[in-house]
């Protein structure tokens, strides 16, 4: 009996994120998972994708570029391309290869537009995707690893316009979300960046005068009272022309009461700076008593993939 082939794509998310490590796929890697390329300059100009084995056998992989958009709720989705699309101007090689175990292979991309591009932000993905071997008749599982590089690239005058429309807290039962009404109006992508964190109502400053918490992406920083949890904003890319609810889940156990949920951010270099009341009701739902922190997809998946059964 063949083995059963299940595709599962890893590392695509987490690269749209900036600043986050690696992506990994199984046991496959690739570094960096995103490029922010001028194109008004160097066009002919090549671009490096390192991919790291990390198995202890060989891996065959295949190339390929293909245009994407954010859907509306917020997943990425592959979409045909057009005359306009990043996809069709990416030149790469190789387009097929193998790696040997613990080895690596350089993949070189550039771009070299067809037409004239419009101006404004242009995205594509390489895909690196695991060819599964034909000779195995073994039973089990075969694991096919799949990752995206996120390409951005940027003509002429980039006008990054984010409205932050609103921010509210659901405490609807079973749901404990903070929502961000966002809209992109520019030309190009728009996204959060910074912290969150939420207060005792009674306890709250005023949104002036709370600041960041220092190093809270280390494992080992502590909540002092009377914060009651703190983490990091989303990050999910709005992209140009549209208008997307954004959420939060707020997975800390809080007692029924009032809460206020701080915002210590910007969108695209504009600050917020904000404090939401919320009430938890005495049948809002019980979750985990831990610190919430966004997290990259490639880490989540990775932690939900424990002790995968390989070939066999």
């Amino acid at each position: 009996m063949l083995p059963k082939s299940i595709n599962i794509t890893l590392g695509v998310m987490g690269a749209l994120a900036l600043s986050i490590p690696p992506a990994m796929a199984i046991n496959i890697g690739v570094s960096p998972p995103r490029f922010n390329i001028d194109m008004n300059s160097n066009k002919t100009r090549s671009h490096a994708v390192r991919v790291l084995n990390l198995d202890s056998q060989p891996v065959e992989l295949k190339v390929y570029a293909q245009s994407w958009i954010m859907n509306q709720e917020n997943k990425l989705q592959v979409i045909p391309p057009k005359e306009q699309s990043l996809e069709q101007w990416i030149v790469f090689t190789p387009s097929k290869f193998t790696i040997p175990p613990g080895g690596s292979q350089t993949v070189r991309f550039a771009i070299r537009p067809r037409v004239k591009p419009q101006s404004g932000e242009h995205r594509a993905i390489l895909f690196f995707e695991e060819i599964p071997p034909t000779n195995t008749r073994s039973k089990g599982v075969t694991l096919i690893g799949k990752l995206g590089v996120v390409l951005y690239g940027y003509v002429g005058d980039v006008n990054r316009i984010g409205v932050l429309n609103s921010v509210s807290v659901n405490t609807k039962p079973n749901t404990l979300n903070a929502v961000f009404d966002i809209s992109s109006q520019g030309n190009a992508s728009v996204q959060m960046q910074g912290q969150y964190a939420i207060w005792p109502a009674a306890k709250y400053p005023g949104a002036e005068a709370t600041k960041p918490v220092a190093n809270l992406e280390k494992p080992e920083v502590k909540i002092s009272e009377p914060l009651v949890d703190v983490g990091i904003l989303p990050t999910t890319p709005i992209l140009p022309n549209n208008r997307r609810q954004v959420l939060l889940p707020i997975t800390k156990k809080l007692p029924p009461g009032n809460y206020v949920l701080d915002v210590n951010g910007q969108l695209n270099g504009v600050a917020i700076k904000k404090g939401i009341p919320f009430t938890v009701p005495v049948n809002a739902p019980v979750a985990n008593n831990v610190r919430t922190q966004t997290q990259p997809a490639s880490q989540k998946l990775r932690d939900s993939l424990k002790n995968p059964q390989r070939r066999r």
